[in-house]
């Protein structure tokens, strides 16, 4: 099956987050409704405080330092980390 990435502010809390909804007074997060079948009952106390344990939210990675040697002229550029950081930069849509 296909993959796909939505690329979003991270949240500091389950408050703040795009997929938080009320159901008949309790605080649900729409994404783990759908990931653990409904099971999506989050603490009423800490959700404005942290985001939840299993959230499945990830951060991006960083981009990794490249060496000031690489690429060098006349020679192809070797380092994972030129496409490592292009990855990023692409999933970001920075050019």
């Amino acid at each position: 099956m296909a993959k796909a990435v939505l690329v979003m502010d991270m949240p500091e809390s389950c408050s703040k987050c795009k997929f938080l909804y009320e159901f008949q007074g309790v605080k649900k997060c729409q994404l783990m409704n759908v990931l653990n079948n409904g099971a999506s009952r989050m603490s009423q106390n800490t959700f404005t405080v942290k985001r939840h344990g299993k959230c499945p939210l990830c951060e991006l990675p960083e981009e990794m330092e490249v060496c000031g040697k690489c690429p060098q002229p006349g020679k192809p550029a070797s380092s994972y980390r030129f496409g490592w950081n292009a990855c990023l930069k692409a999933i970001l849509g920075d050019k």
